[in-house]
């Protein structure tokens, strides 16, 4: 059975109940107010007809008393009077030939109740006794006829509100019909529907939506870092299998061995920082969310980046030496709220891109300074010819650029930055020589502690 024909039925079922029980109360109360009424009458005329009894009883006007006495609102009542345990009179209407037997055999003095199918008033002065009586059947037929039509104007209500209730069950699923039958095909491009419904399928919608849009931005990254990995490390692995293979085809000598095995060495060397950047750039994607990148203060620690920048140049001063350049860094403790390893990971490609493109004898500076708005600067200068062309504009572009050396890395440096809420800025330094200048936020003095 359908979600909306449980509904349906469930709500049917509810509104008979409910209607139901408010009629069989109803139907109580007018019992109860409507007999109240006739044994206030019946006590009334069992009174008044006692009062006649004991005053006058042999009064030719009597009979004429008594019978407009028994008469109210169309229906007469029977009464029967007593002298001692005879029976002296009875008139009015028909009925059973002792009205209340138990009445006349006990001592009670005055009683109303119910006997068989009439309400008997009795009373009793002296040898005298009064008995009055209304049947009860005219009201059980008021009754009857009442729950009759209760019962079937009820059964209507309930079936128009039921077919009402379909009828509004229909048109509140319908939105979560096309949910699901939208998302049995997710791979289907395009937004899911009912997400501008203002209901619980509305907000339903909306949550798939949010994790259908995360799934998705989390294969593209999944795909765009396989095609980066697969990019970069392509050409290195090719080139240092194929000089491998070329050594080992014959005999070599020592000179020749030696030059393939620097080759390798610098390959291997690519190889790492390569490997590098695909694990940092793996690290700094599960820290950007569908809606990008998280708070600092929610993952990353306080750093100071000038710690952060002397392990980096620590860690490549050998590098600049071998080419003999001169590698320096400057400037004082700036605090900021980062991730060690990923602050670790810019600093490195920014550097070791540096070095790379520097002639011998060169220099290299490193400097970490706060701004004047208290925001924290890192500047990587070096004194070689500057970008290439393209590289402003390509350097950023996973995989895509033609400039050589600046495809993953300033890729990577670009995603670090961003997920620091940072800025990244390439150009040319004043004196000749590329300028890459890192603008950081600066932590709170709350954050400070």
């Amino acid at each position: 059975m359908t979600l909306r024909a449980r509904l349906t039925l469930l709500t049917f079922w509810v509104m008979l109940v409910s209607l139901l029980t408010f009629a069989g109360i109803a139907g109580v109360m007018l019992w109860r107010v409507e007999l109240g009424s006739v044994v206030r009458q019946t006590s009334a005329q069992a009174d008044a007809l006692l009062t006649i009894a004991t005053t006058d009883p042999g009064d030719h006007q009597f009979a004429l008393d008594a019978d407009d006495l028994l008469e109210q609102n169309g229906l007469s009542a029977a009464a029967r009077i007593y002298n001692g345990a005879a029976l002296s009179w009875s008139g009015g209407a028909n009925g059973p030939d002792t009205l209340d037997p138990t009445f006349l055999s006990d001592q009670e003095t005055r009683a109303t109740r119910a006997v068989g199918s009439y309400l008997v008033a009795s009373r009793r002065t002296g040898d005298t006794t009064v008995q009055v009586g209304r049947s009860l059947e005219p009201l059980t037929h008021l009754l009857r006829r009442y729950a009759l039509i209760a019962s079937l104007t009820l059964l209507l209500l309930s079936s128009a509100g039921g077919a009402l209730v379909a009828h509004e069950v229909r048109r509140t699923l319908h939105p979560l019909e096309q949910l699901a039958a939208r998302v049995e095909h997710l791979d289907q491009p395009g937004a899911l529907p009912a997400q501008q419904e203002n209901d619980e399928v509305g907000a339903l919608a909306r949550a798939l939506q949010r994790s259908l849009s995360a799934l998705r931005a989390e294969r593209e990254r999944e795909t765009l870092f396989l095609a980066s990995a697969s990019h970069e490390l392509r050409t290195p692995v090719t080139a240092m299998l194929a000089d491998v293979q070329h050594v080992l085809s014959r005999e070599r000598p020592a000179a020749e061995l030696r030059a393939t095995l620097e080759r390798t060495e610098k390959t291997a060397s690519r190889l790492r920082q390569l490997t590098g950047n695909l694990m940092t750039l793996t690290r700094v994607q599960r820290l950007t969310g569908e809606h990008g990148p998280v708070k600092p203060t929610d993952n990353f620690a306080l750093l100071d980046l000038l710690e952060v920048a002397g392990e980096a140049v620590d860690l490549l001063q050998p590098l600049a030496l071998k080419q003999n350049l001169d590698l320096w860094l400057d400037g004082q403790t700036c605090l900021v709220r980062g991730d060690r390893v990923m602050l670790g990971s810019v600093l490195e490609n920014l550097i070791g891109n540096a070095i790379k493109f520097t002639p011998r004898d060169g220099e290299v500076q490193v400097q970490v300074t706060y701004l004047g708005n208290g925001d924290v600067q890192l500047t990587v200068q070096d004194s070689g010819p500057g970008f290439p062309e393209g590289a402003l504009t390509e350097a950023f572009v996973r995989g895509q650029t033609r400039v050589e050396g600046f495809g993953l890395g300033l890729a990577v440096v670009r995603e670090v930055i961003e997920a620091h809420h940072g800025q990244l800025l390439l150009g040319h330094a004043s004196g000749g020589g590329a300028q890459v200048r890192v603008t950081l936020p600066s932590p709170t003095p709350a954050e400070r502690g």
